[in-house]
């Protein structure tokens, strides 16, 4: 067994006791990794990747197994939609109708619907992005009338703090927002939240999918 085995056993362990037995996706933050290494995943029993930037994303994605689904998990630029358009699986990081609308359109053009997340920023944080959940009914209403892109939930990120109550608090809000809107759009399914340092949380917090990158690869050499 070697060190990348022996990281997602042990991870699924953390993941699965901290889930309480509630089914969760695990995705692999493959940033900066080859696409070797990242082929290896659905071996492991893992199917989903996210990548933060475009551009490493297509110097790698013709050596992809194509068993694995393309997640967006960083800042999307309009102006970089054309190249991922056609594979995306989902893209996690809508904050604004702009972006929204440039999705729409260019779904529209590939002959296809693309799903998408909203990004909540409970946190108020500045420094990221991230709508705020007083202005979420609002986007979440745009985004739901434009027909080439499917809201499948939110996703959210925690401060950078090692104040676990405060952790708790933010992903909780984030939960509460997408209950709401499910109670009212029964297809919204997936509530993106939880990285290395606070997936645990994320998860007792109601979390459905976790962005592990450090955990599972080891520390990122840039």
């Amino acid at each position: 067994m070697d060190q990348l085995e022996q990281n997602v056993l042990e991870l699924r362990r953390r993941l699965d006791e901290a889930a309480g037995g509630r089914p969760y996706t695990l995705l692999a933050a493959s940033k900066t990794q080859p696409a070797e290494l990242i082929n290896r995943l659905p071996a492991l029993g893992i199917y989903d990747y996210g990548e933060n930037r475009v551009q490493e994303w297509v110097e790698k994605s013709e050596k992809i197994d194509e068993k694995l689904r393309y997640h967006h998990i960083g800042r999307l630029q309009r102006n970089k939609i054309k190249y991922i358009i056609r594979k995306i699986h989902m893209i996690h990081s809508v904050d604004q109708l702009p972006l929204a609308c440039a999705l729409d359109s260019a779904a529209a053009a590939a002959g296809r619907r693309v799903d998408i997340l909203l990004q909540v920023n409970p946190a108020g944080e500045v420094q990221k992005g991230g709508v705020s959940l007083q202005e979420l009914p609002r986007l979440y209403e745009a985004c739901m009338a434009l027909p080439s892109i499917r809201v499948r939930g939110l996703m959210c990120m925690a401060p950078l703090t090692e104040d676990e109550k405060l952790i708790h608090g933010v992903f909780a809000k984030a939960r509460r927002a997408f209950d709401e809107l499910r109670s009212g759009d029964p297809c919204l399914d997936t509530l993106s939240m939880g990285m290395s340092g606070d997936a645990h949380i994320a998860l007792q917090e109601g979390s459905t999918l976790v962005r592990i990158g450090t955990s599972l690869f080891g520390k990122r050499s840039l």
